[in-house]
């Protein structure tokens, strides 16, 4: 096989544009990185020492970060309700480019002015909602981008938005006032350009087939309901959460990108979303069971774990939401959008829990903390109870196209085809790095692309491909096409 054969399937057939993706290449330090400059100013803007720095009235922080969890939950309820009149988010572009112009406006106005002067709260509250309009926006288009990219890309520059954010949240924090909240500010800019350039060069999202509906993943929702739940009640034991909680949060997404690079470099044959969310499910019970006897250090060891835990969780649902856009070519706006609202709700909604329950004297008592314990354990058993109703962690959730008229599903292109790699893998015993391997040479990309792609050296595809072609008894690329017509 060589790199001078030509596609064996055409692009058209399983709805990719090889010249774009070819360029993609170009960009790719902008799809880690621009992602982690947003998810910088996320954690930047949550944490009163950076923004809007030392001696700020908590009570007006506090009043900040309503407004900017109010803007976002009406902004994904908004998007989540108009999709199908949006359509794909990307194709409106001087919209976004105005909003998240408007997002960076407002976090410098709310962070140089009105946090450090003496101003009625329900001011910064007003100016905190439409500030999260953009960052909202960012998050769904961002969401775009990684449905165009391969898993194994997803995990990877995932992985390295993480770190790239801890690393950028780092720098803003040691600078000086007003240079923290004017880098802060900055950051939304930088990153709607960072992804603006990605999605000139990776495929395009097709519209949404407007003869479907297209229902909700409702278990995929309910486990992150849960999860987010637990998530806003993670600093109940910590001493000075006000700060750490945030301080934590950093850490914790930083650790992960770290963690989950080295887990794609030690396991790059077996990692999947799988594999995350069995992680996020032990690192939750562990720190659940931890509960009833956190206090000082301790306390702060079980914040950081379920944030810890959170991510991965968060992670795990995001990648499956990606590989359904992927296979079912489901539109990506309403599935991130109403993701992202059934994660920002039921945070609030445990934060507010905590905030309760702290204003009392019933964490010093040993059967609430308990209880609490508990509590947490059976929700975390349930989510398991719902992941483990589901077909696989493949399936589609729910949530593919139903055509409007049949009644039925319509399977595309890209399911077809990827319907009967699975039913090739089955046949021949290919392992999933194998079958993998093989559907991206059956769409025409050459051996440096797939290097690119899944972050393999040239020798390791070469072994994969060759184990794979002994299994399937063939000897070219011309031949596993020829062999791949005939499974059904």
């Amino acid at each position: 096989m060589t790199h001078n054969e030509s596609p064996v399937v055409p692009a058209e057939a399983v709805g990719y544009d090889f010249e774009q993706e070819t360029s993609s290449s170009r960009v790719f330090p902008l799809r880690f990185f621009g992602m982690g400059l947003f998810v910088a100013w996320l954690c930047c803007t949550h944490i009163s020492l950076v923004f809007p720095g030392p001696g700020c009235d908590l009570a007006a922080r506090s009043a900040f970060d309503m407004g900017l969890r109010a803007g976002d939950i009406g902004t994904f309820i908004v998007l989540a309700i108009a999709a199908r009149r949006i359509g794909v988010l990307s194709a409106h572009p001087s919209a976004c480019f105005a909003l998240v112009t408007l997002c960076s406006v407002g976090t410098a106005v709310c962070g140089l002015w009105l946090l450090p002067a003496p101003v009625p709260y329900g001011l910064v509250f007003g100016a905190a909602v439409p500030t999260a309009i953009g960052g909202a926006l960012l998050f769904c288009l961002w969401g775009q981008v990684y449905c165009r990219m391969g898993m194994t890309q997803a995990i990877v520059d995932g992985a390295l938005s993480c770190i790239a954010a801890l690393i950028v949240s780092g720098v803003v924090s040691v600078m000086r006032q007003p240079f923290a909240v004017v880098a802060t500010a900055l950051l939304p800019l930088a990153s709607i350009v960072a992804v603006s350039l990605c999605l000139r060069v990776l495929p395009a999202e097709a519209p949404a087939d407007a003869t479907q509906r297209y229902p909700l993943p409702w278990k995929l929702l309910a486990i992150m309901v849960i999860g987010s739940f637990l998530m806003g009640t993670s600093s109940m034991f910590m001493e000075n959460a006000d700060y750490l909680g945030s301080a934590h949060r950093i850490l914790a997404t930083g650790a992960f990108g770290v963690v989950v690079l080295g887990m794609a470099y030690l396991h790059r044959d077996k990692l999947d979303a799988r594999t995350l969310a069995l992680v996020a499910l032990a690192l939750a019970l562990a720190s659940l069971l931890c509960v009833p006897f956190a206090a000082g250090a301790l306390g702060n060891a079980v914040s950081f774990m379920e944030k810890f835990a959170f991510i991965f969780f968060t992670f795990f649902v995001l990648l499956v939401i990606v590989g359904i856009v992927r296979r079912y070519s489901v539109p990506s706006l309403p599935l991130f959008a109403v993701t992202r609202a059934c994660t920002e709700l039921p945070l609030l909604a445990g934060l507010l829990f905590n905030r309760m329950l702290l204003a009392t004297d019933w964490l010093d008592i040993l059967a609430v903390r308990i209880a609490l314990a508990l509590a947490g354990v059976v929700l975390v058993l349930v989510c398991v109870l719902i992941w483990k109703s589901e077909r696989s962690v493949n399936a589609d959730w729910g949530a593919q196209g139903v055509g409007i008229a049949t009644n039925r599903h319509e399977p595309g292109p890209q399911e077809l085809f990827m319907a009967r790699c699975d039913a090739m893998a089955e046949r021949y015993g290919l392992t999933a790095r194998e079958i993998e391997l093989l559907a991206l040479t059956l769409q025409g990309k050459t051996r440096a692309q797939i290097e690119q792609e899944l972050y393999l050296s040239a020798n390791t595809v070469k072994t994969h491909l060759r184990h794979a072609y002994g299994k399937l008894g063939v000897h070219s690329k011309a031949e596993v096409a020829d062999l791949f017509e005939t499974v059904r």
